[in-house]
């Protein structure tokens, strides 16, 4: 799924500068791996009340806001153009500037700047309260987000469901101080995740064979979370990222990043 989610992750940059927490991926055995992850998790959060740090990104300034906009009307204008070039980058990849982007040379040059250098901070305080009950850890968050309230950690059978979505264990994360973009600083962690696309209801199994043009025929779920500690203290990062599209318009989108600490 390399070009889908390349253009996922761009048209998401675009619209929100939104953080990634894709770094290096260590793979072990899959059994071992997600025993010994959900072991990892159990430590990490156990129940009582925590004081959850809400995590985003700096606000824009007027110029660099304008500039998305730009960006993102031109996208929808020269949209054939623009899903031809994302399918032939490669990977990590960066899209060379085209006029076709609806702005200047030097704006994009902006823009990638502020994309990959923005660091997420603090922007909020809220109040949680995790529960250990039949072997599972459950989300109460008193105020946002509700959507923690969707996901579940099963530890006896090594599963993670949110919003009914079983999530599938996919690697370890390790973000030093030079690939974090978290002010709090380097981690180490564990990652999950679902990605389901369908076209006229049928399951794509290669959708990176598929032409780029049929974007918007596809109806495409995906699910992401990441739990981590902070290499510093024992604080738990966790990002939850969550995108339902149906046919090119997107029905519902969450982005979680939160810092948790025990009372």
């Amino acid at each position: 799924m390399t070009f889908l989610r390349r253009y996922l992750s761009f048209i998401a940059c675009i619209t929100t500068l939104l953080f990634s927490v894709n770094g290096f991926a260590q793979e072990r055995t899959k059994t071992d791996s997600t025993v010994i992850a959900l072991k990892f998790v159990d430590t990490l959060l156990p129940e009582g009340n925590y004081i959850v740090e809400v995590l985003g990104s700096p606000p824009l300034n007027a110029a660099e806001s304008e500039i998305l906009k730009k960006m993102k009307l031109a996208i929808q204008q020269n949209q054939d153009w623009f899903l031809k070039t994302m399918s032939g980058l490669k990977p990590g990849e960066l899209m060379p500037y085209h006029k076709n982007l609806g702005i200047s040379e030097q704006e994009y040059a902006v823009f990638i700047q502020v994309s990959q250098s923005a660091k997420i901070d603090k922007i909020g305080i809220v109040k949680l309260k995790i529960i250990h009950k039949d072997n599972s850890i459950y989300f109460e968050p008193e105020d946002f987000p509700h959507y923690l309230k969707e996901l579940t950690i099963h530890l006896k059978d090594y599963t993670i469901v949110i919003d009914s979505i079983p999530l599938k264990y996919k690697s370890q994360r390790i973000m030093d101080s030079k690939k974090t973009t978290l002010v709090a600083g380097p981690w180490k962690g564990y990652s999950w995740d679902f990605e389901e696309i369908r076209k006229d209801g049928q399951l794509i199994a290669d959708p990176d064979k598929m032409d780029p043009s049929e974007i918007n025929t596809l109806d495409i779920k995906s699910v992401k979370l990441t739990i981590g500690k902070l290499d510093h203290n024992d604080q738990c990062f966790l990002y939850l990222r969550s995108n339902i599209v149906n046919k090119g318009h997107v029905l519902a989108k969450q982005d979680i990043a939160l810092l948790l600490k025990k009372e």
